[in-house]
């Protein structure tokens, strides 16, 4: 997605410092992607809520890959199947030229606190 990273030793003559830049550039590029996919993620589920008379979801934190959402209790259910179908949704962006191979999976969890979560089935109906 037009990330770049200079590595200095790619082209090392010493076999361990080659290969230690080697795993950077493999490492660069999926953790760079999977950030980037993560923060078009955010950016699609705050449209969706922003234009939603229904959901007054708020995100709290982002972690890597997951993202954490305060969400009334009577709204878990539909904005979960929101999330979950929206984030999977990223495995084809055609006007980035994205198309993984792999699916996408997401898993969802609620809870009252951050460490009560517990893994939310999400009934196909209720993503959207």
């Amino acid at each position: 997605m037009g990330r770049r990273r200079t590595l200095a030793n790619i082209n090392s003559p010493d076999w361990g410092i080659r290969m230690q830049a080697e795993r950077q550039a493999v490492n660069f590029v999926v953790q760079g992607s999977a950030a980037d996919l993560c923060k078009m993620a955010m950016i699609r589920i705050f449209n969706l809520v922003s234009s939603s008379s229904s959901l007054s979801a708020r995100l709290v934190a982002q972690l890597h890959d997951e993202l954490l959402y305060e969400v009334e209790e009577s709204q878990v259910e539909q904005f979960a199947g929101l999330v979950k179908s929206t984030m999977e949704s990223l495995q084809h962006i055609d006007h980035l030229g994205v198309h993984l191979k792999v699916p996408l999976k997401v898993a969802v969890s609620s809870g009252k606190s951050w460490g009560s979560m517990s893994e939310l089935i999400i009934p196909p109906s209720a993503s959207l």
